[in-house]
């Protein structure tokens, strides 16, 4: 993650005044995942910063207006790492999380998300996907991880060099394309993935 200071070009003045107001930790967290939301709006349309509309956290998921018209945003943050997922037309939910070593039979103990997880890798990719889940549905965490996620939800895990990454996406369809942003704009391309239903 860079600095808040290397991000503020990538911020509105409201933001970036939000962002004076957070902890050194929140406010890299902030501004990153602002920056790189614009980043990639950039590389997708050519879109200015002023184009876009991000509201300030709360306890409601993130909204994105570009230009006029409503996008789906889903942020998350761990460790060093950010990540943003943006839809013109789906509904979506991402999360990702450092994977460490940690007491995973623990955490299972009534936890019906969790149950089938024999190992730490499987254990990370049911915790992203409970809280990717809470995201795109809008239900809390705690309800998620205590009563479970049906098989039918579409998504998708992508297991990074120490991270787990999920995405849930409304459609059978959906094109995936994945970037990496090394603070250096444009976001490259790293791969583009059709995830089945």
């Amino acid at each position: 993650m860079l600095s808040p200071l290397h991000c503020q070009s990538w911020l509105t003045d409201t933001e970036w005044q939000y962002a004076q107001t957070l902890s050194e930790k929140r406010a890299r967290q902030f501004c990153n995942g602002r920056a790189l939301v614009r980043k990639m709006l950039q590389h997708i349309q050519a879109t200015g910063t002023n184009d876009i509309a991000i509201s300030l956290p709360s306890d409601k998921a993130p909204t994105l207006i570009v230009g006029v018209k409503h996008w789906y945003l889903s942020l998350s943050h761990s460790k060093e790492a950010i990540a943003a997922a943006i839809s013109v037309n789906e509904k979506i939910g991402l999360d990702i999380e450092q994977i460490k070593p940690r007491q995973f039979k623990q955490l299972q103990q009534g936890h019906t998300a969790l149950q089938h997880a024999p190992d730490l890798n499987t254990f990370y990719q049911q915790w992203t996907l409970a809280e990717a889940y809470s995201k795109y549905s809008g239900n809390a965490l705690l309800g998620v991880l205590r009563h479970g996620i049906s098989g039918k939800i579409r998504h998708k895990h992508f297991p990074l060099p120490g991270y787990m990454l999920c995405l849930v996406h409304q459609n059978n369809d959906t094109e995936i394309t994945l970037c990496e942003d090394d603070g250096i704009p444009p976001c490259s391309i790293r791969n583009n993935i059709k995830a089945p239903g």
